[in-house]
Protein backbone atom coordinates (compact mmCIF):
# COMPACT_ATOMS: atom_id res chain seq x y z
CA UNK A 1 0.00 0.00 0.00
CA UNK A 2 1.60 3.49 -1.10
CA UNK A 3 2.49 5.72 1.89
CA UNK A 4 0.24 8.70 1.04
CA UNK A 5 -3.31 6.51 1.14
CA UNK A 6 -2.43 4.86 4.56
CA UNK A 7 -3.87 8.01 6.28
CA UNK A 8 -6.93 7.76 3.98
CA UNK A 9 -7.51 4.06 4.46
CA UNK A 10 -6.47 3.87 8.23
CA UNK A 11 -7.13 7.35 9.99
CA UNK A 12 -6.61 8.45 13.13
CA UNK A 13 -9.59 7.92 15.05
CA UNK A 14 -11.90 8.86 17.76
CA UNK A 15 -13.03 6.64 20.36
CA UNK A 16 -16.66 6.87 21.76
CA UNK A 17 -16.79 8.60 25.23
CA UNK A 18 -17.81 5.85 28.08
CA UNK A 19 -21.49 7.27 29.42
CA UNK A 20 -21.23 5.77 33.22
CA UNK A 21 -19.98 6.76 36.15
CA UNK A 22 -17.00 4.46 36.57
CA UNK A 23 -13.20 5.03 35.38
CA UNK A 24 -12.18 1.51 33.45
CA UNK A 25 -9.27 0.10 34.26
CA UNK A 26 -7.34 -2.86 32.53
CA UNK A 27 -5.42 -5.69 33.67
CA UNK A 28 -3.25 -8.33 31.40
CA UNK A 29 -3.70 -12.18 32.87
CA UNK A 30 -1.63 -15.11 31.37
CA UNK A 31 -3.63 -18.99 32.45
CA UNK A 32 -1.73 -21.94 31.70
CA UNK A 33 -4.38 -24.64 31.69
CA UNK A 34 -4.47 -28.19 31.50
CA UNK A 35 -5.90 -28.84 28.73
CA UNK A 36 -3.96 -30.40 25.58
CA UNK A 37 -3.05 -27.45 22.77
CA UNK A 38 -4.87 -29.54 19.64
CA UNK A 39 -3.62 -26.35 16.78
CA UNK A 40 0.29 -26.91 17.52
CA UNK A 41 2.11 -30.38 16.83
CA UNK A 42 4.55 -29.94 19.88
CA UNK A 43 3.95 -33.03 21.79
CA UNK A 44 2.75 -32.04 25.66
CA UNK A 45 2.12 -28.48 24.71
CA UNK A 46 -0.94 -27.30 27.09
CA UNK A 47 -3.49 -24.16 26.19
CA UNK A 48 -2.07 -21.17 27.24
CA UNK A 49 -4.46 -17.90 27.28
CA UNK A 50 -4.20 -14.06 27.31
CA UNK A 51 -7.32 -12.46 29.08
CA UNK A 52 -7.49 -8.78 29.54
CA UNK A 53 -9.82 -7.69 32.28
CA UNK A 54 -11.41 -4.77 31.63
CA UNK A 55 -13.09 -3.40 35.62
CA UNK A 56 -13.93 -0.15 37.36
CA UNK A 57 -11.48 1.62 38.64
CA UNK A 58 -9.89 3.88 40.80
CA UNK A 59 -7.50 6.25 39.81
CA UNK A 60 -4.61 8.38 40.60
CA UNK A 61 -2.03 8.89 38.61
CA UNK A 62 -1.67 6.13 36.20
CA UNK A 63 -1.27 6.84 32.51
CA UNK A 64 -4.07 5.78 29.93
CA UNK A 65 -2.94 2.78 27.95
CA UNK A 66 -1.87 2.90 24.49
CA UNK A 67 -4.97 1.43 21.85
CA UNK A 68 -3.85 -2.59 20.92
CA UNK A 69 -1.04 -4.53 22.39
CA UNK A 70 1.86 -5.55 20.04
CA UNK A 71 0.18 -9.07 19.40
CA UNK A 72 -3.02 -7.25 18.41
CA UNK A 73 -1.42 -4.90 16.03
CA UNK A 74 1.83 -7.28 14.42
CA UNK A 75 -1.24 -9.49 13.81
CA UNK A 76 -3.70 -7.58 12.41
CA UNK A 77 -1.11 -5.81 9.83
CA UNK A 78 0.23 -9.27 9.07
CA UNK A 79 -3.54 -10.54 8.09
CA UNK A 80 -3.63 -8.16 5.48
CA UNK A 81 -0.05 -7.96 3.99
CA UNK A 82 1.01 -5.22 6.26
CA UNK A 83 4.43 -3.97 7.14
CA UNK A 84 4.05 -3.84 11.31
CA UNK A 85 5.55 -0.45 11.25
CA UNK A 86 1.81 1.00 9.84
CA UNK A 87 0.34 0.17 13.01
CA UNK A 88 2.58 2.52 14.65
CA UNK A 89 0.32 5.18 14.19
CA UNK A 90 -2.10 3.62 16.64
CA UNK A 91 -0.18 5.60 19.33
CA UNK A 92 -2.14 8.29 18.83
CA UNK A 93 -5.79 7.15 18.99
CA UNK A 94 -6.69 7.96 22.77
CA UNK A 95 -8.69 5.46 24.67
CA UNK A 96 -10.19 5.77 27.73
CA UNK A 97 -8.67 2.81 29.38
CA UNK A 98 -5.93 3.08 32.61
CA UNK A 99 -3.35 0.81 32.90
CA UNK A 100 -3.54 -1.50 36.37
CA UNK A 101 -5.08 1.01 38.07
CA UNK A 102 -7.22 -0.35 41.98
CA UNK A 103 -10.44 -1.91 41.31
CA UNK A 104 -13.24 0.61 42.23
CA UNK A 105 -14.71 0.02 45.57
CA UNK A 106 -17.93 -2.23 45.57
CA UNK A 107 -18.95 -5.15 43.66
CA UNK A 108 -19.32 -5.69 40.11
CA UNK A 109 -21.20 -8.39 38.26
CA UNK A 110 -18.19 -10.72 35.52
CA UNK A 111 -19.03 -11.02 31.74
CA UNK A 112 -16.64 -13.02 29.72
CA UNK A 113 -16.09 -11.64 26.19
CA UNK A 114 -15.02 -14.00 22.96
CA UNK A 115 -13.70 -12.06 19.79
CA UNK A 116 -14.43 -12.99 16.14
CA UNK A 117 -12.30 -15.94 14.45
CA UNK A 118 -8.75 -14.23 12.98
CA UNK A 119 -10.05 -10.65 14.40
CA UNK A 120 -8.51 -8.43 16.96
CA UNK A 121 -9.32 -10.06 20.25
CA UNK A 122 -8.89 -6.61 22.09
CA UNK A 123 -10.53 -4.50 18.66
CA UNK A 124 -14.07 -3.74 20.65
CA UNK A 125 -12.90 -0.45 22.66
CA UNK A 126 -16.31 0.74 21.27
CA UNK A 127 -18.37 -1.82 23.21
CA UNK A 128 -16.27 -3.00 25.94
CA UNK A 129 -15.29 0.58 27.72
CA UNK A 130 -19.10 1.72 27.76
CA UNK A 131 -19.83 -1.94 29.41
CA UNK A 132 -17.41 -1.18 32.10
CA UNK A 133 -17.82 2.22 33.08
CA UNK A 134 -21.93 0.84 33.61
CA UNK A 135 -20.76 -0.97 36.33
CA UNK A 136 -19.61 -4.47 34.93
CA UNK A 137 -15.75 -6.70 35.00
CA UNK A 138 -15.28 -7.69 31.43
CA UNK A 139 -13.17 -10.55 30.90
CA UNK A 140 -11.46 -10.06 26.92
CA UNK A 141 -10.51 -13.61 26.28
CA UNK A 142 -7.76 -13.95 23.83
CA UNK A 143 -8.30 -17.17 21.66
CA UNK A 144 -4.56 -18.27 21.41
CA UNK A 145 -3.53 -19.18 17.73
CA UNK A 146 -7.62 -18.14 16.17
CA UNK A 147 -6.89 -14.53 17.11
CA UNK A 148 -4.84 -12.03 14.60
CA UNK A 149 -1.98 -12.14 17.93
CA UNK A 150 -1.68 -12.87 21.15
CA UNK A 151 0.95 -11.11 23.19
CA UNK A 152 2.51 -13.07 26.44
CA UNK A 153 4.60 -12.28 29.55
CA UNK A 154 7.73 -13.46 27.92
CA UNK A 155 7.27 -10.47 24.76
CA UNK A 156 6.14 -14.05 22.73
CA UNK A 157 3.92 -13.45 20.06
CA UNK A 158 1.57 -15.99 18.66
CA UNK A 159 -0.01 -15.09 15.48
CA UNK A 160 -2.62 -16.58 13.87
CA UNK A 161 -1.94 -20.14 12.86
CA UNK A 162 -2.03 -20.34 9.24
CA UNK A 163 -0.79 -23.99 9.17
CA UNK A 164 -3.65 -25.37 10.91
CA UNK A 165 -6.22 -23.50 9.12
CA UNK A 166 -4.75 -24.92 5.92
CA UNK A 167 -4.85 -28.52 7.02
CA UNK A 168 -8.64 -28.59 9.10
CA UNK A 169 -10.28 -25.84 7.00
CA UNK A 170 -9.35 -28.29 3.66
CA UNK A 171 -11.17 -28.86 0.68
CA UNK A 172 -13.58 -31.92 2.64
CA UNK A 173 -14.69 -28.74 4.45
CA UNK A 174 -14.97 -26.72 1.44
CA UNK A 175 -17.29 -29.31 0.00
CA UNK A 176 -19.06 -30.15 2.70
CA UNK A 177 -19.85 -26.61 3.18
CA UNK A 178 -20.90 -25.72 -0.83
CA UNK A 179 -23.13 -28.82 -0.92
CA UNK A 180 -25.12 -27.95 2.47
CA UNK A 181 -25.31 -24.54 1.13
CA UNK A 182 -26.97 -25.74 -2.15
CA UNK A 183 -29.64 -28.10 -1.29
CA UNK A 184 -30.35 -25.31 1.19
CA UNK A 185 -30.71 -22.53 -1.41
CA UNK A 186 -32.54 -25.37 -3.44
CA UNK A 187 -34.86 -26.20 -0.37
CA UNK A 188 -38.47 -25.73 -1.50
CA UNK A 189 -39.41 -25.49 2.73
CA UNK A 190 -38.52 -25.24 6.23
CA UNK A 191 -38.23 -28.95 6.89
CA UNK A 192 -35.91 -29.53 3.54
CA UNK A 193 -33.98 -26.58 4.71
CA UNK A 194 -32.81 -28.04 7.93
CA UNK A 195 -31.96 -31.57 6.89
CA UNK A 196 -29.37 -29.71 4.56
CA UNK A 197 -27.68 -27.91 7.25
CA UNK A 198 -28.79 -30.55 10.08
CA UNK A 199 -25.07 -31.93 10.09
CA UNK A 200 -23.34 -28.83 8.72
CA UNK A 201 -24.05 -27.21 11.87
CA UNK A 202 -22.34 -29.96 14.03
CA UNK A 203 -19.75 -31.19 11.74
CA UNK A 204 -17.97 -28.53 9.92
CA UNK A 205 -14.87 -27.18 11.17
CA UNK A 206 -16.04 -24.58 12.64
CA UNK A 207 -18.38 -26.11 15.46
CA UNK A 208 -14.72 -27.92 16.56
CA UNK A 209 -13.13 -24.35 17.27
CA UNK A 210 -16.56 -23.56 19.00
CA UNK A 211 -16.49 -26.15 21.35
CA UNK A 212 -12.98 -25.62 22.24
CA UNK A 213 -13.44 -21.58 22.38
CA UNK A 214 -16.13 -23.04 24.93
CA UNK A 215 -13.92 -24.88 26.67
CA UNK A 216 -11.39 -21.79 26.51
CA UNK A 217 -13.84 -19.68 28.45
CA UNK A 218 -14.64 -22.07 31.01
CA UNK A 219 -11.21 -22.78 31.54
CA UNK A 220 -11.47 -18.73 32.43
CA UNK A 221 -14.79 -19.39 34.72
CA UNK A 222 -11.98 -22.61 36.54
CA UNK A 223 -9.64 -20.09 37.01
CA UNK A 224 -11.51 -16.97 38.83
CA UNK A 225 -10.34 -17.65 42.23
CA UNK A 226 -6.82 -17.47 41.33
CA UNK A 227 -5.23 -16.16 38.56
CA UNK A 228 -7.93 -13.51 38.70
CA UNK A 229 -7.35 -13.15 42.67
CA UNK A 230 -7.19 -9.07 42.41
CA UNK A 231 -10.82 -9.34 41.74
CA UNK A 232 -12.22 -11.68 44.50
CA UNK A 233 -13.59 -8.94 46.70
CA UNK A 234 -14.74 -7.20 43.59
CA UNK A 235 -16.99 -9.87 42.32
CA UNK A 236 -20.84 -9.35 43.02
CA UNK A 237 -21.64 -13.05 42.84
CA UNK A 238 -21.43 -16.07 40.74
CA UNK A 239 -23.71 -15.48 38.12
CA UNK A 240 -21.68 -14.64 35.13
CA UNK A 241 -22.34 -13.68 31.76
CA UNK A 242 -20.94 -14.50 28.19
CA UNK A 243 -21.08 -12.81 25.50
CA UNK A 244 -19.14 -12.65 22.17
CA UNK A 245 -18.93 -11.69 18.13
CA UNK A 246 -19.25 -14.05 15.76
CA UNK A 247 -16.76 -17.16 16.22
CA UNK A 248 -17.00 -15.99 19.52
CA UNK A 249 -20.68 -15.55 19.88
CA UNK A 250 -21.41 -18.68 18.90
CA UNK A 251 -18.92 -19.82 21.67
CA UNK A 252 -21.11 -17.76 23.82
CA UNK A 253 -23.92 -19.75 22.68
CA UNK A 254 -22.28 -23.06 23.03
CA UNK A 255 -20.93 -22.15 26.88
CA UNK A 256 -24.70 -21.84 27.92
CA UNK A 257 -25.36 -24.83 27.14
CA UNK A 258 -22.23 -26.42 28.30
CA UNK A 259 -21.38 -24.64 31.67
CA UNK A 260 -23.68 -24.23 34.32
CA UNK A 261 -21.96 -21.91 35.35
CA UNK A 262 -22.89 -19.43 32.55
CA UNK A 263 -25.99 -17.71 33.49
CA UNK A 264 -27.03 -16.59 30.13
CA UNK A 265 -25.70 -15.20 27.17
CA UNK A 266 -25.48 -13.20 23.71
CA UNK A 267 -24.06 -14.40 20.44
CA UNK A 268 -23.96 -11.28 18.34
CA UNK A 269 -23.41 -11.93 14.75
CA UNK A 270 -22.14 -15.00 14.81
CA UNK A 271 -23.61 -18.38 13.01
CA UNK A 272 -24.47 -20.51 15.58
CA UNK A 273 -22.55 -23.81 14.75
CA UNK A 274 -22.22 -26.38 17.41
CA UNK A 275 -24.99 -28.18 19.69
CA UNK A 276 -27.31 -25.73 19.90
CA UNK A 277 -29.48 -27.27 17.04
CA UNK A 278 -30.23 -30.67 19.21
CA UNK A 279 -30.68 -28.61 21.98
CA UNK A 280 -33.83 -26.65 23.98
CA UNK A 281 -32.47 -23.65 25.81
CA UNK A 282 -33.11 -23.19 29.55
CA UNK A 283 -31.60 -20.23 30.31
CA UNK A 284 -31.66 -16.62 28.68
CA UNK A 285 -30.21 -15.99 25.52
CA UNK A 286 -30.23 -13.19 22.76
CA UNK A 287 -29.02 -13.30 19.31
CA UNK A 288 -27.68 -9.72 17.62
CA UNK A 289 -27.99 -9.77 14.10
CA UNK A 290 -26.65 -7.36 11.55
CA UNK A 291 -28.73 -6.71 8.34
CA UNK A 292 -27.89 -10.04 6.71
CA UNK A 293 -27.61 -9.18 2.16
CA UNK A 294 -30.68 -11.28 1.50
CA UNK A 295 -28.39 -13.79 -0.45
CA UNK A 296 -26.95 -14.80 2.61
CA UNK A 297 -28.37 -18.03 3.62
CA UNK A 298 -29.94 -18.03 7.36
CA UNK A 299 -28.54 -21.10 9.17
CA UNK A 300 -29.28 -19.64 12.48
CA UNK A 301 -33.28 -20.13 12.56
CA UNK A 302 -32.81 -23.83 12.22
CA UNK A 303 -29.89 -24.05 14.87
CA UNK A 304 -32.41 -22.50 17.32
CA UNK A 305 -35.08 -24.53 15.83
CA UNK A 306 -35.69 -26.13 19.24
CA UNK A 307 -36.54 -23.09 21.11
CA UNK A 308 -36.34 -21.80 24.31
CA UNK A 309 -37.78 -22.44 27.81
CA UNK A 310 -35.90 -19.18 28.74
CA UNK A 311 -36.31 -15.68 27.65
CA UNK A 312 -35.17 -15.28 24.51
CA UNK A 313 -34.34 -12.43 21.84
CA UNK A 314 -33.67 -12.57 18.31
CA UNK A 315 -32.67 -8.79 17.03
CA UNK A 316 -31.84 -7.35 14.47
CA UNK A 317 -30.13 -3.69 14.23
CA UNK A 318 -30.75 -2.68 10.74
CA UNK A 319 -28.42 -0.91 8.38
CA UNK A 320 -25.51 -2.27 10.40
CA UNK A 321 -22.88 -4.67 8.45
CA UNK A 322 -21.03 -7.53 10.88
CA UNK A 323 -17.99 -5.11 11.70
CA UNK A 324 -20.29 -2.59 13.38
CA UNK A 325 -20.00 -4.45 16.61
CA UNK A 326 -15.87 -4.03 16.66
CA UNK A 327 -13.84 -1.03 16.01
CA UNK A 328 -13.00 -1.60 12.25
CA UNK A 329 -15.35 0.93 11.00
CA UNK A 330 -13.45 3.41 12.61
CA UNK A 331 -10.00 1.97 12.34
CA UNK A 332 -10.37 1.35 9.00
CA UNK A 333 -11.81 3.82 6.67
CA UNK A 334 -12.60 1.75 3.24
CA UNK A 335 -16.05 0.59 2.60
CA UNK A 336 -14.69 -2.03 0.62
CA UNK A 337 -12.49 -4.02 3.72
CA UNK A 338 -14.62 -2.99 6.93
CA UNK A 339 -17.97 -4.42 5.91
CA UNK A 340 -20.15 -2.18 7.50
CA UNK A 341 -23.33 -1.09 6.91
CA UNK A 342 -24.37 2.63 6.61
CA UNK A 343 -25.59 3.33 9.72
CA UNK A 344 -23.60 5.74 12.04
CA UNK A 345 -20.83 4.22 14.14
CA UNK A 346 -21.40 5.43 16.58
CA UNK A 347 -25.03 4.70 16.65
CA UNK A 348 -24.68 1.26 16.08
CA UNK A 349 -22.28 0.96 18.92
CA UNK A 350 -24.93 3.20 21.64
CA UNK A 351 -27.66 0.56 20.32
CA UNK A 352 -25.36 -2.34 20.85
CA UNK A 353 -24.45 -1.57 23.92
CA UNK A 354 -28.27 -0.39 25.56
CA UNK A 355 -28.85 -4.03 24.44
CA UNK A 356 -26.31 -5.92 26.54
CA UNK A 357 -25.96 -4.05 29.20
CA UNK A 358 -29.80 -3.97 30.00
CA UNK A 359 -29.82 -8.00 29.02
CA UNK A 360 -27.62 -8.30 31.97
CA UNK A 361 -28.94 -5.44 33.79
CA UNK A 362 -32.16 -8.27 33.49
CA UNK A 363 -30.75 -11.64 34.39
CA UNK A 364 -27.83 -11.03 36.46
CA UNK A 365 -28.76 -8.00 38.46
CA UNK A 366 -32.50 -8.99 38.37
CA UNK A 367 -33.66 -5.36 37.43
CA UNK A 368 -37.23 -4.77 36.14
CA UNK A 369 -36.24 -4.32 32.33
CA UNK A 370 -38.51 -5.05 29.49
CA UNK A 371 -36.45 -5.07 26.60
CA UNK A 372 -38.93 -4.99 24.47
CA UNK A 373 -39.31 -1.67 25.32
CA UNK A 374 -36.38 -0.83 23.53
CA UNK A 375 -37.92 -0.19 20.55
CA UNK A 376 -39.37 2.92 21.46
CA UNK A 377 -35.81 4.27 21.78
CA UNK A 378 -33.50 2.61 19.39
CA UNK A 379 -35.71 2.75 16.29
CA UNK A 380 -32.90 0.57 13.96
CA UNK A 381 -33.83 -2.32 16.28
CA UNK A 382 -36.52 -5.05 15.18
CA UNK A 383 -36.83 -7.89 17.86
CA UNK A 384 -38.79 -10.98 18.27
CA UNK A 385 -38.61 -13.52 20.63
CA UNK A 386 -38.12 -16.51 18.27
CA UNK A 387 -37.11 -17.09 15.36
Amino acid sequence: MPGWLLPIVLPVFKLPTPTGNLNIGSKDIYLKTDRPETITIEEGDKRELMIKAWYPAQIENEDLEKYLDKGNRLGFAAKYGLPGWTMNYLDLIKTNTYKTPAIAKGKFPVLIFSHGYNSKAYGYYALIEEIVSQGYIVLNINHTYESTGSLFPNDEIKLYNTTYDSLNNNQQMAEMAWNATQEFNQAENAEEEFKAVENLLQDYIAAEGIKRWSKDISSVIDHLENEFSFLNNHILNSNIGVFGHSHGGAAAGQVLIEDERVKAAINIDGTQWGSMVESTLDKPFVYISSEWPAEQPNFNKHAFRNKSKADFYNITIQNTGHSNFMDIPLMVNFSAVNEAGNIDPFQAYKTTNALVIQFFDKHLLNKPVNILELKKEYKEIIIETEF
